[in-house]
């Protein structure tokens, strides 16, 4: 599916000695929303169009949108239109574990409305980054530890940094639930590789469902390979009404950091 490369990755167009000239038909333009609201910060939204399929450049961030995010106190807020950063932007309003808040974007006559919960984080105990030899690959690695409740479904997103350089490739979406887990977490390798000297970082989202299988489809998306044995495309589900193609991520958030030593 088209919409959701533009969303999550730029597409690569290589080319070839010989020179195919193919006029494909114009599908269907698609409104695609982008809205992040944690407990550390206030709300970022980014409204933009799908483009055509050989298009080789992003669609840019759109400006002319009215945006609104409420909550469930009968809090209400316009965000505001930042040209620098290409998003619009909560001032009052920040996230608060448990709270439903709602976001509304006014786009070119249309209304497209999502609406999310801000699910609890059960901290994480540490991070270590470990050495590891003899296996497929040495080095040192980063190593999570945890107790996670079972009596509840739980969902997680993970962004890795090291020394500030964030380590996700275009492609990689770092997400987990809690439903083979036994409660413990004793060092399990989250994927991210270090050096000697390096500040290794590890954000940790909460997710609703909503949410967790709008990124399992995006990944899906991004990493099918086509080939006999890969699993079909999913078709992404969007969080917004409408029509529109869309992700409203409310996540309570923990940060840790650990400096990577020698072993």
């Amino acid at each position: 599916m088209k919409n959701i490369f533009i969303l999550l990755s730029t597409l690569l167009l290589f080319s070839c000695q010989k020179v195919i000239d193919i006029h494909p038909p114009t599908g269907e333009t698609k409104v695609i929303i982008q809205g992040y609201l944690y407990t550390d910060s206030t709300a970022k939204v980014v409204i933009s169009k799908s483009t055509d399929y050989l298009n080789n450049t992003p669609p840019p961030s759109l400006g002319t949108g009215v945006v609104t995010l409420s909550d469930n106190h009968g809090n209400t807020e316009i965000l505001t239109w930042n040209a620098i950063k290409q998003q619009y932007e909560s001032v009052t309003i920040k996230g608060v574990e448990n709270d439903t808040y709602t976001l509304k974007v006014d786009f070119e006559g249309e209304t497209y409305t999502s609406v999310s919960i801000l699910p609890h984080l059960e901290p994480a105990d540490s991070i270590k980054v470990l050495k590891e030899t003899g296996g497929f690959e040495d080095g040192y690695f980063m190593k999570l530890y945890a107790t996670v409740s079972t009596n509840v479904d739980l969902y997680y997103l993970f962004k890795g940094y090291a020394d500030g350089k964030f380590l996700n490739g275009p492609n990689d979406i770092y997400y987990a639930d809690n439903k083979w887990l036994n409660g413990n977490l004793d060092g399990i390798d989250i994927g991210y590789q270090y050096e000697v000297g390096e500040v290794a970082k590890l954000e940790l989202f909460s997710l609703t469902h909503e949410a967790f299988e709008f990124y399992d489809a995006a990944s899906l998306q991004l990493n099918n390979d086509g080939g006999f044995f890969s699993t079909p495309p999913a078709n992404v589900p969007s969080m917004f009404d409408n029509g529109a193609i869309g992700l409203f991520q409310c996540s309570d958030k923990q940060i840790m950091t650990t400096t990577v030593v020698e072993q």
